[in-house]
């Protein structure tokens, strides 16, 4: 065996050659080295993603607990459990073992756990959006100091990078000859958020044009129209240009640009948290 392989503890091995057997990709040790190296890529994704919100690693979690936790199953998938109200709590379960486009969602707004979870050991529901998963190998919450609401919002923001994250890992192992679709299309984009959010994808694709339609008005009214987190949109003069020499960056010809008026322009002024988070990512 290689590296990634004889990492592996002994009953992650066994979960994987099971994953292996059932995933349409060859039963080989070259595959099971690939689907090694996958599963430590999402573990160590899983973790710098925990540490980014300040969330700690725990060996067990209480029925009762009134915290929130994000689960990693021993197959990759992701269980979100909301803080704890009268109702049950919020329980979303992402199953994205080998899928290379969207994961299976399913969710619950009250959601009951039937005992305490333990590390590798399944999480089993009364009432959930599975009856069970496959056995745990992180469980992570917040502190008890932080309040409901930024919890929600931490497991929320981890739930939303760790599924895309975890896809684009899962596109490198598609199987040989398989049309892999693009993650990030609105076509992709809107079946997930309609998954996400129990909606249909026609009323998804309809919340987002309105959405965008109201972006594009602000933006031609003149105001500054705010992207959430992400930054704000603007119109901004852009200075006359007088007729020069340029150069076809296609063909390395010189050609004639054209004088240009003063016009408006739509811009973009990324927000300080994109930034510091732009600055922490390594590209390939």
């Amino acid at each position: 065996m290689s590296d990634y392989t004889d990492k592996l503890t002994g009953t992650i091995k066994k979960h994987l050659v099971g994953v292996l057997s059932s995933s349409g990709l060859p039963n080989t040790k070259e595959t099971l080295e690939v689907l090694a190296q996958v599963w430590f890529e999402k573990k160590q994704m899983f973790e710098a993603q925990i540490r980014a919100l300040d969330m700690m690693e725990l060996e067990s979690f209480a029925v009762d607990d009134p915290r929130g936790a994000l689960l990693l199953t021993y197959s990759g998938s992701l269980v979100s459990l909301g803080p704890l109200d009268k109702g049950g709590r919020r329980a979303e379960y992402a199953s994205i073992q080998l899928r290379t486009d969207v994961p299976h969602l399913a969710l619950k707004e009250s959601s009951r756990l039937e005992s305490d979870i333990r590390i590798d050991h399944d999480v089993n529901f009364i009432e959930g959006p599975v009856k069970s998963t496959s056995s745990l190998l992180k469980i992570t919450a917040c502190g008890t100091d932080v309040p409901a609401e930024e919890q929600e919002k931490r497991i929320r923001e981890a739930t939303i990078f760790l599924t895309n994250g975890f896809m684009k890992i899962n596109r490198t192992i598609a199987p040989p000859g398989t049309d892999v679709p693009e993650q990030f299309t609105l076509k992709a984009m809107v079946t997930y958020l309609a998954r996400k959010n129990a909606l249909s994808q026609k009323q998804t694709r309809q919340l987002l044009d309105d959405y965008h339609t109201m972006l594009e008005s602000g933006i031609l009214l003149g105001q500054r129209v705010p992207l959430g987190k992400i930054g704000r949109l603007f119109l901004k003069k852009r200075p006359p240009q007088k007729a020069r020499v340029g150069i076809n960056p296609a063909t390395g010809e010189k050609i004639t640009l054209k004088a240009r008026p003063e016009e408006p322009a739509p811009r973009m002024a990324f927000s300080r948290t994109m930034k510091e988070k732009s600055r922490q990512v390594e590209l390939k």
